[in-house]
Parts: structure tokens; C-alpha cells; sequence
């Protein structure tokens, strides 16, 4: 009589086949979960609004500053920042806002309040250290026209930067 002597499920090449992938899956999954919850998509800084199911871009204000041809010089010294404004505004804003933008996490956006000198630049200070690939954003503070410019710059330069309308 043939006796067969039975092994283990463990000691079986088959189980181990099957079980293997998930050895890998299970903990790449839970992985993805975490990275997915405690990171966010980032930031839209232009005027982006929610129409039904789609989403529409406002050009409003880079129309209004493609109009007036409007145009900046910022160079940045240290942590001093200095602006020259160009084109066909009536009266200069006596304040501008300037925003680093830093495309993936809002929180890390540095925003600047730049005051008008007597010579016609706008000056301010930096509040913090910035370092990196920056959006940049030029608005009047608190003005009747609502124009905009936009530049991009690796920080910390003191080369000048051109900030200009967005082209679409």
C-alpha cells in the first residue's frame, strides 16, 4: 500500500504563491491612504469660481492690466523688495500686495504690503526668509481698478524680475 505523508499548508510552494503580492499590496495601500490624507493638492491663487458642474477662470483683471499696458521691475535686496510700476494708470495706488505664491502648500505663501515712495517706487519688507520657486502676484491694495500681475522667480535673487499680465 502507497501511504502519502501529508505536509503543512505552510510548507507548500502554493499558498506562498498566492499570499506573496499581498505581502506588498496591503502595506503599499495603506501607504497611499496616508499620503493622500495628509497631504493636500495645493493652492489656485487666480480668480477661479465654481459655475454648476464646471469651473470658470475670471480674466477680469489681467484684461483690465493688458489695457492700461501696465508692467513691474522687482528686485529684490536682502529682505528689502523694491517695485517700479509702468503704464497707463491715471492715479497710482498709493499701496500694492505682493504674493509668493508657493504652488503646493498655501500656508507657505509669504504676502507683502508695498508702500508708494515719494520717488514713485513701492518699497517693503519681507517677513520671513523665502527660498525656492515662487509665483508671484502683484494687486493694488485698495484701489478702484482691480488689476493683476504675474512673474515666477527663484528666491532668494537679486536679479530684477518682470511681472506682466497673464497672456491667455
Amino acid at each position: 500500500m502507497n501511504h502519502t505523508e501529508l505536509t503543512p499548508w505552510y510548507r507548500q510552494f502554493w499558498p506562498w504563491l498566492v499570499f506573496s503580492p499581498m505581502l506588498f499590496v496591503v502595506p503599499a495601500g495603506i501607504w497611499m491612504i496616508y499620503i493622500s490624507v495628509v497631504t493636500s493638492d495645493g493652492s489656485v491663487i487666480d480668480d477661479v469660481y465654481k459655475d454648476g458642474r464646471s469651473y470658470i477662470v475670471s480674466t477680469e483683471a489681467d484684461d483690465l492690466a493688458m489695457e492700461l499696458q501696465l508692467g513691474a521691475q522687482m528686485q529684490m535686496i536682502g529682505d528689502r523688495i523694491s517695485v517700479r510700476l509702468d503704464g497707463n494708470l491715471d492715479t497710482p495706488p498709493q499701496a500694492l500686495t505682493l504674493l509668493f505664491a508657493f504652488d503646493a502648500h498655501a500656508q507657505r505663501d509669504v504676502r507683502v504690503t508695498l508702500s508708494r515712495t515719494p520717488d514713485g517706487r513701492f518699497t517693503g519688507q519681507l517677513p520671513e526668509t523665502i527660498e525656492g520657486e515662487r509665483s508671484l502676484l502683484l494687486q493694488p491694495l485698495d484701489s478702484d481698478t482691480n488689476w493683476r500681475l504675474h512673474g515666477r522667480s527663484t528666491l532668494p535673487s537679486s536679479t530684477i524680475q518682470t511681472l506682466l499680465p497673464r497672456v491667455r
